[in-house]
């Protein structure tokens, strides 16, 4: 077995200086005046509408439905748009449209003032008679894009630009309308969302003349509030068009309630020492159990709750955390190595909690403990997540984890249903994009049978892996207080493994955590991802981690696998010069895959447009026009190249905070080189909003190269780094233990 490469490489940071190619119609697209009319009797159904409704805010929300998954270069520019600003400025939504799977498209909510709406409508009808007397009617790529078009624009009252954008807008955009809300959850309460106006919502209520205390309703951040269902429905009459979503206000974990005996047992277990420590927030800890003293536990409960808990069971909390500090002696064939870890544990329910509730509970919690790194989280809802919008709990850990340098691992919930019909999608948080969610697997490596699937908002890969958490007929062993070694099931056991593994790494190996979740993703793809695991990849992410920490902290005698840690600051940022190295013949003898991980903040109120920050990544040789022929055939950041929306999300996975990338070649055959020129890797920032992030965004990559042939070449690579003045460290197991024992040593000075 070969160690892991940790490989300082020097990154340049690099401008975007492609220039500002001009604005065409899509070689498919067209604008009619039939197309403008339409559009132009929309927007009049829309200011009929508003004068017609209660005056609450003082502009209209307008829904724009597009006629694709559409790019933001690729938004409008000219239609809706406010003096001195633009209209990216006013967006305050975006969700998808009720299509099957593959065929949604974008409808993007806007917030705009009533002068705009009818100049836009002016503006159209200017647009009509420019395509009548210019185009007889029909603008098509043919005769009216760049450079190809030479037509005159004077005389209309609009500049060139203003009128090229209004036809290529009209080409992008299938109708206008007003919001609403189509899917509503079948509950007694309700998390409502609202669109963001210049009122606060405190004020929004006052002028419904809304009274608290008849319809209790409770603040949850600034646009959010609980409700029952007597206040949705006088909602959704009165002012439908504020209701950005809505959502189940309840995070129940099932518990067994039958009655069971406690089983006295003497089971030995050592005291803590230096350890490192998990959070985990659950159900309640009995403290009764064989190993309390490895558990700092808090009853994280509000007085209300204490008293109506009561001598509840402490059944689930336990046996997860159970897994936490002893899973490899209650399953031997589990043994993975990372020896035992003391736990925090924060019991912040008996049975269910309100999803408002245990989202204020868990930012306290990971706030007032930031020597945390690892949290374990294995409580989530019955109910679907959204196709629209990330789940309230979800958006919360997406944000805590950007804030701080910490890592949720989720539960990918369960099926929980008697009778199924189909396969359900999985519930909240774990629908968290900047988590690790974690489905559950059979000893076989099949997905259990009550695995719940992603994807979350249509593209985006949940879960991200899988692990082996039992099933009905194949349990693995959890502690119970009630019965001690018990046999479970259920994505609550699997999740608990993969917080063993994160924390390993992260404590004990000193591996950033960005590293850590690309080196278990990596090690659960594999070179199996691309050729066959990805078929299941809505109910096991990127496959099964291996069981041994060994096998995510090694590779094989033919691999060259290194990892990299930087920070992108720029628009770009690069190395040209990786010195992978070649055979006698002067090629490259390998097949070679990557992973990125990234922690981007986030936006609920954007809906399917929830990520702030894009990371683009690419690897491989460069190539004699100085570029680099990516492993993943990726040239969505080359001038001149377009790549459709839909098919970047998909192929590239635009977006998303996970890459993986990897090239199988079919012959096996050895890859040309491009003379003395090496191998480079860049990483692309692009920004969702129109405010720029201010700070720079931290990455983890992992590269594994396998030669083809069987031959190790570790020691060449890591000669050819070394001579390019690059540090090169091994990933030494035993070495990085005695770094952390030495590290926890308590220092006593003599008096």
């Amino acid at each position: 077995m070969n160690p892991i490469l940790q490989v300082k490489l020097q990154f340049s940071n690099e401008r975007n200086k492609q220039p500002i190619a001009p604005r065409n119609l899509r070689s498919f697209a067209e604008t009619t005046n039939a197309k403008i009319d339409a559009l132009i009797e929309n927007l009049n159904a829309v200011l009929r509408y508003y004068r017609n409704a209660p005056k609450i805010i003082k502009n209209i929300i307008i829904d724009v439905n597009y006629n694709n998954i559409i790019a933001k270069s690729n938004r409008i520019r000219k239609l809706l748009k406010p003096i001195r600003k633009k209209p990216n400025d006013m967006v305050v939504g975006a969700r998808f449209s009720e299509a099957p799977e593959g065929e949604e498209n974008h409808i993007i909510t806007y917030y705009v003032d009533i002068q705009t709406i009818e100049n836009t409508i002016k503006e159209l009808y200017i647009a009509r008679n420019f395509l009548s007397d210019k185009f007889n009617g029909k603008a098509t790529a043919k005769n009216f894009n760049k450079p190809n078009c030479d037509i005159q624009y004077d005389g209309y009252g609009l500049n060139e630009e203003e009128l090229r954008n209004i036809i290529i807008d009209c080409s992008v955009v299938e109708s206008f309308s007003v919001p609403s809300i189509t899917h509503i959850p079948d509950k007694e309460s309700f998390l409502v969302t609202f669109y963001r106006t210049e009122l606060p919502l405190s004020s929004l209520l006052e002028k419904l003349e809304i009274d608290d205390i008849k319809y209790r309703y409770f603040f949850y951040g600034d646009d959010t509030i609980s409700v029952t269902k007597d206040l949705y429905n006088l909602l959704i009459d009165r002012v439908p068009y504020l209701i950005s979503m809505v959502s189940s206000d309840l995070s129940k974990i099932t518990l067994d309630e039958s009655n069971k005996e406690r089983v006295s047992e003497q089971i030995r277990i050592p005291d803590p020492a230096n350890e490192p420590t998990i959070g985990v927030i659950d159900t309640l800890f009995d403290e009764n159990v064989y190993f309390a003293k490895w558990v700092e536990n808090t009853d994280y409960l509000d007085y209300m709750e204490q008293v109506a808990s009561g001598n509840v069971l402490r059944e689930h909390g336990t046996e997860v955390t159970s897994i936490i500090v002893d899973g490899p002696r209650l399953n031997p064939w589990l043994d993975d190595g990372c020896g035992r870890f003391k736990v925090r544990h924060f019991g912040v329910c008996a049975e269910k909690i309100s999803t408002a509730r245990l989202v204020r509970k868990i930012k306290e919690i990971v706030i007032k403990n930031p020597d945390i790194h690892v949290w374990n989280l294995s409580l989530g809802t019955d109910d679907e997540v959204s196709r629209n919008f990330i789940s309230y709990d979800a958006a919360i850990l997406d944000e805590l984890q950007a804030l701080y340098n910490i890592i949720f691992v989720v539960s990918g919930t369960n099926d929980n249903r008697e009778e199924r019909s189909g396969t359900l999608k999985v519930g909240s948080p774990a629908d968290s994009l900047n988590s690790i969610v974690v489905n559950s697997v059979r000893r076989n490596g099949q997905p259990a049978s009550y695995s719940r699937k992603g994807n979350i908002l249509s593209f985006f890969n949940k879960p991200d892996v899988a692990y082996y958490g039992g099933d009905y007929d194949d349990r693995i062993i959890a502690y119970s207080p009630e019965t001690g070694e018990e046999e479970v099931y259920g994505t609550s056991f699997a999740a608990p493994w993969i917080s063993r593994k994160l924390c390993y790494l992260i404590d004990i190996m000193g591996i950033p955590r960005e590293i850590a979740k690309a080196l278990i993703i990596d090690s659960a793809a594999g070179w199996e991802y691309k050729q066959s695991l990805y078929k299941l990849k809505e109910l096991m992410g990127y496959g099964i981690v291996p069981i041994d920490i060994r096998k995510v902290l090694s590779s094989e005698n033919q691999e060259i696998k290194f990892i990299v840690y930087g920070t992108s600051q720029s628009y770009r940022t690069t190395n040209y010069a990786i010195p992978v190295p070649r055979d006698k013949d002067n090629k490259y003898p390998y097949i070679a895959r990557a992973t990125l991980c990234y922690f981007p903040e986030c936006s609920r109120f954007q809906g399917v447009d929830y990520t702030n920050r894009e990371l683009s990544l690419k690897f491989g040789r460069v190539n004699k026009d100085d570029r680099i022929d990516d492993i993943n055939d990726n040239v969505q950041d080359e001038y001149g190249a377009y790549i459709d929306e839909r098919k970047s999300r998909k192929e590239f996975r635009k977006w998303e905070n996970t890459k993986f990338i990897s090239k199988i070649l079919k012959n096996n055959r050895p890859i040309k080189t491009y003379g003395e020129r090496l191998w480079g890797m860049t990483i692309t920032s692009k920004e969702r909003l129109s405010t720029k992030m201010k700070k720079g965004l931290n990455f983890g990559v992992v590269v594994t190269l396998r030669e083809i042939n069987g031959q190790n070449r570790i020691q060449d690579f890591v000669r050819a780094c070394t001579l390019r003045g690059w540090i090169v460290n091994e990933l030494d197991v035993q070495n990085q233990i005695k770094i952390y024992n030495a590290n926890q040593e308590e220092i006593r000075f003599d008096e």
